[in-house]
């Protein structure tokens, strides 16, 4: 017979084991989600140790990150500059030139600086800034402020004086090419490196009104550790660039290091081969195949591990 007591009895046992379920559930719950977030930490971890080291590896020996991921790293020696997160591969990296100003931006609560973060200002469209989170840590915002003021302008003063003493240049790239490719690819590509702190012979930010054109061109590639030669049709019928490649080939011939980069710029492997068989057994960059930015960062690293 069911009675009152009987029903009661039954609703409680179902509530004991409704929350004993939760309970588990849980339980469960914790079980699995806390050794993942432990994993998920210990391989953030290890990733950002891997990008320190690689920034290391490059030459950028200065690294500010405050207390966050986001980082900026400086390279002294060839004035440019990495910004990133130090969880991911992917960098933007420019000459120091493109820093156009900086900010350490706070609040202040009891006469304390709070949520305190360095602003990065940057000359590039995608790129336009980078911020490095200091949170509460004012100690070490004040440490890396006054270190991050001490190397901005060291890298920079590098950079003019190379920049500005042409008797002294020494160049990274000496760019072989015909004027008609000038818009279509060798104007971006320029600005692309220049952006990446390479120093390059080019003729339209080289040479000025009244110079000896021959006597600039050798002296660019005298001074040059590499010609990057832009093979095109325009390029196949011009006497300026065979002079340049000549150049080139001759002091190719006597040095041990690797002197010519070609790049194939809408020209194929038959073509390159009917003009020279030497540049037709050169692995070359091909515009067919890369983007602008891709090209330009595999030539600024080769010019890195140079210098």
């Amino acid at each position: 017979m069911i009675t009152y007591g009987n029903i009661e009895f039954f609703i409680c046992l179902v509530n004991v084991l409704d929350n004993n379920i939760y309970n588990i559930l849980f339980f469960i719950f914790l079980s699995i989600a806390i050794p993942f977030l432990l994993f998920l930490a210990w391989k953030q971890h290890l990733k950002t140790k891997e990008i320190r080291s690689y920034l290391l590896k490059e030459g950028y020996n200065i690294i500010f990150s405050g207390e966050g991921n986001s980082y900026l790293a400086f390279n002294t020696s060839n004035a440019t500059f990495r910004a990133g997160n130090l969880t991911s591969n992917d960098y933007f990296q420019a000459s120091i030139s493109y820093i156009h100003d900086y900010r350490w931006e706070w609040k202040e609560v009891d006469a304390r600086k709070i949520n305190n973060i360095f602003i990065i200002y940057i000359s590039d469209i995608d790129f336009p800034s980078q911020k490095l989170f200091y949170r509460n840590n004012k100690i070490l915002a004040e440490i890396d402020w006054a270190k991050l003021q001490a190397i901005f302008h060291q890298p920079y003063e590098i950079q003019n004086d190379v920049m500005q003493d042409n008797n002294n240049t020494h160049y990274d790239f000496f760019i072989s090419h015909a004027n008609e490719d000038k818009d279509t690819f060798v104007r971006p590509l320029v600005d692309e490196l220049n952006r990446l702190g390479v120093i390059i012979w080019y003729d339209e930010q080289t040479l000025e009104v009244g110079d000896s054109l021959r006597r600039n061109i050798d002296l660019g590639l005298r001074k040059a550790n590499y010609g990057i030669v832009i093979l095109s049709h325009n390029f196949l019928n011009k006497k300026w660039t065979q002079y340049e490649l000549d150049s080139l080939i001759n002091r190719a011939v006597y040095d041990d290091n690797k002197i010519i980069l070609p790049i194939w710029h809408n020209i194929n492997a038959q073509e390159v081969s009917k003009y020279s068989h030497y540049l037709a057994d050169k692995m070359a960059l091909q515009t067919s195949l890369y983007s602008v930015k891709e090209i330009a960062r595999e030539l600024a690293e080769i010019a890195y591990r140079r210098r």
